[in-house]
């Protein structure tokens, strides 16, 4: 029989011991300390100085821990998987604290396994599991710790993470279902970009050289192109630098409070972008407020959490005058018909819920109509961005024929 070493907490007087005990498992090890009233912190197999020394080679590097904690990152796949990890165990009846132990031990990103002990740490000193995750806000948003505390409040913790499983993965399948749609044209773009400056930088110059020779007369867009070309090859780095001061410029305004507003509001008046805009925006909102929702927090509570997962300056101090005429009474299906940003048939819904008192499942009947029409306008989206496309690889490929092959024609002309 396997022999473990313990850490635990004795539950009469909380005094820390440790030592080592005999069982088939670990769990089993577990079970047998809580028989003896010890609340276990750490239980791990004993081994022998050998293998030790085979463990120890397994174990991180120091410049993997400095790379854990610089470079990674802790995306939002880390926060489904644990969210979803963590609801099994709960319903498995784990505590908390041994289900972290657990997802700390089998953690592949090592600075959400550094993330976890600290959070467990936390839990072992007293604080409660939604204050320890409110001490990281870069990975646990406001929203998630708060509705994480009503399900520790209503003792609905189980059916919380499930909730917020479900909402942080519909999250994901919208940010990519966005990002696919994004990086077909932009590749196209920029490829071509590429392909016209080299046209530009090293064929066309060539082409100049040889009509020099002859002495034909240049037509006046392959003076242009000629122009153009020689100016980048000149002064190449006053273009990089122009588009440097250019992007930082643009980030820097869209930081500030009134340019993000600005920039926002200009994004609403684009033809094809903007209903899916509106429709990412609605749907996140309408993810959170169906969550906090059902985790049975106050409504103007809900909406305010809503609001914060809505990026979108304009769409969201929208949304935040709903919050405020629901405080003065207004009804929320109201609220929201004054704001236009939902399509009627979702406040039809909202109005539906409240009048039968079933807005919780008209909650959800909204996200599956608003996952129909995000991908309605991701479709639409990229039906209008192949023909848009066309157009600019045709002015681009245009304009390079007729400044090569213009004077030639010019000249057979002057042969005949």
């Amino acid at each position: 029989m396997p022999t473990y070493q313990y850490r635990a907490l004795r539950i009469a007087d909380h005094n820390k011991i440790q030592g080592t005990i005999n069982a088939d498992t670990e769990r089993q090890a577990r079970e047998f300390l809580r028989e003896q009233e010890l609340y276990p912190t750490e239980v791990k197999p004993l081994i022998s100085k050998s293998e030790e020394g085979l463990t120890n080679k397994k174990k991180a590097s120091a410049f993997d821990l400095w790379v854990a904690d610089k470079l990674a990152k802790i995306g939002i796949q880390e926060r489904i998987s644990f969210t979803q990890n963590l609801e099994m165990m709960v319903k498995a009846g784990i505590p908390i604290t041994e289900a972290l132990l657990y997802m700390e031990s089998y953690m592949d990103n090592l600075k959400f396994r550094k993330l976890l002990h600290s959070i467990r740490m936390d839990i072992l000193s007293g604080t409660s599991f939604s204050s320890a995750l409110s001490r990281h806000p870069k990975v646990f948003s406001e929203v998630y710790v708060s509705i994480v505390h009503a399900g520790e409040a209503s003792g609905e913790l189980e059916g919380v993470l499930h909730r917020l499983a479900s909402m942080l993965t519909a999250e994901a399948k919208l940010r990519k279902k966005v990002i696919s749609a994004m990086v077909y044209p932009i590749m196209v773009i920029f490829i071509a970009v590429l392909v016209f400056l080299v046209m530009m930088i090293f064929v066309l110059p060539v082409f100049s050289d040889m009509y020099a020779k002859m002495g034909i007369e240049l037509p006046l867009i392959t003076k242009i192109m000629l122009g153009i070309s020689h100016f980048l090859k000149t002064y190449w780095y006053v273009l990089l630098i122009a588009t440097a001061v250019s992007v930082f410029g643009f980030k820097k305004y869209v930081s500030t409070p009134q340019g993000k507003t600005n920039f926002d509001g200009f994004t609403l008046k684009i033809p094809v972008v903007s209903p899916l805009i509106s429709a990412v925006s609605v749907s996140h909102f309408i993810s959170t407020l169906n969550v906090a929702f059902s985790a049975g927090l106050p409504i103007t509570d809900c909406i305010f959490m809503a609001c914060q997962t809505v990026t979108h300056n304009v769409i969201r101090q929208a949304f935040d005058e709903v919050n405020l005429k629901i405080q003065s009474g207004q009804r929320l299906a109201s609220a929201m018909a004054d704001t236009e940003i939902l399509p009627s048939m979702l406040v039809i819904m909202i109005s539906t819920g409240e009048e039968s008192g079933s807005l919780e499942i008209m909650l959800r009947h909204c996200l599956d109509y608003l996952e129909t029409e995000v991908n309605q306008r991701v479709e639409v989206l990229m039906s209008m961005m192949e023909p848009l496309l066309l157009i600019v690889l045709g002015v681009m490929v245009g304009c390079l024929a007729m400044s090569v092959y213009l004077p030639l024609y010019s000249m057979y002309e002057h042969i005949h």
